[in-house]
Formats: C-alpha cells, structure tokens, sequence
C-alpha cells in the first residue's frame, strides 16, 4: 500500500506525490506446509556429506528403497526401508497376566522363540516371535545429519550454538529467500489459516535479532 504526501515547501503552489514504497519492498509468498520435507526432498536428492572423500553426495528414497552415491568419488550404497516389528505375545503362568513386548534387536528378530520377561511381574518365559505387517519409518534430521544413513548434512552450518541446515540447494535457496524478503505472505486460496513450510522452522529462524546473521550463514552454504 503507497501513501500520499502534500507538498508544502517554501514557494511549491501545492500539490500530491505518490510514495510507493511497497512496491521496493522485497516479498515472497510461503510453500505450502511439507514442500521441503525429508521425504520429499529424497525423491529428488538430499545432500550429505561422503564419508569416504569428504565431498558432495547424494541420497534418495522411494516407498521402498534409500541410495546413496557420492558425485565425487563414486561410492554408493543401498538400504531397504521396509521394516519389520517383532512381538513376544504371551500368558504369563505366574501372574496370570497377558503381554506383550516389542523386539527391537535385529539379532534377536531371526529367532522363532525368545525368552522374555513379563513386564508385570519379571518371571523369565519363553514365547513365539511374531513379525507385523511390513511398515517404513520416517524420521526427520537428527543432530545435522539426514535418517536414511545416518550421513552428514552437505549444507551444514552453526549459528549462535544452534544447527543451521538445508535437505538440498532448493530448500537453501528458499531459506534464504523467505528470511531476507520485507513482505512474507500465504498462499492465496480459500483456506488463508493453513499451516505453511514457515512453520516448519525453529523459532530461533524468525526472530529479528538472528535473522541478518542466519541468512549470511546460508549464503555462504550456498557457494559450496
């Protein structure tokens, strides 16, 4: 929105200027909430840091498989990501009580009885291991580094003793477009209260103290 100004200096007969100053103003209309989600982002190529050679690689996903291949020095790998969980379902003889419990260890998934304890009452017991129906698991970033190898983020810095990070160059560029515009909107459409990739970020992001120092750090980033 521009603003009129009456002229009044000495000698002016009078008159209007049109101050448009929202039209120098810098904006960007938010992506609507998950466009740069973990799951997302590996179908296109999250970007880690090879554990071999140090340089730029790449993981993807699908429904059913993660890659890894380094564009330096071409290592690559592979990982199923369809999981299996294990149950231990019983009646306990000493107690009388029916449970369950939850077989994490991979080691012990391979067996057709365990000896578990009741969580009731600790007696030991042996039961049938039962596998449930196949699932995947989706976890976000931890400690700066993607869920699928447990790699290093490639656009990886510090702020402040806070993680700074970005899944791929795209998700960089909006970083630092969405932090340095003057005017920030939601996406047109009937539902104006819907939660957008904004509120995906750390508060830290979007506080006016941090925001000049966070966008130098993802500037930077951007030149690797």
């Amino acid at each position: 929105m521009g603003f009129f100004y009456k002229l009044t200096a000495p000698g002016y007969e009078g008159g209007f200027y049109y101050d448009n100053k929202e039209n120098d103003m810098k904006r960007i209309t938010d992506k609507p909430y998950y466009t740069y989600s973990v799951d997302k982002a590996a179908m296109s190529g999250i970007y880690v840091k090879c554990p071999e050679c140090g340089g730029a690689a790449i993981v993807t996903a699908d429904k059913s498989t993660a890659c890894f291949r380094c564009t330096n020095c071409g290592k690559s790998k592979t990982k199923e990501r369809i999981v299996y969980c294990c149950n231990v379902e019983n009646l306990c003889d000493k107690c009388g009580r029916y449970y369950r419990v939850h077989i994490y260890d991979d080691s012990k998934q391979q067996f057709s009885t365990l000896n578990v304890s009741c969580p009731y009452c600790g007696s030991i017991i042996p039961g049938k291991v039962q596998k449930t129906s196949p699932c995947i698991i989706i976890e976000g970033i931890k400690s700066g580094r993607e869920p699928f190898f447990g790699f290093e983020l490639w656009f990886l810095t510090e702020y402040r003793g806070k993680l700074i990070w970005a899944l791929n160059r795209e998700h960089l560029t909006y970083l630092i477009d969405y932090l340095s515009a003057d005017l920030r909107e939601k996406p047109s459409g009937e539902n104006t209260t819907m939660r957008t990739q904004a509120d995906m970020l750390p508060a830290f992001f979007k506080t006016a103290k941090n925001r000049e120092g966070i966008i130098k750090c993802l500037e930077k980033l951007n030149k690797k």
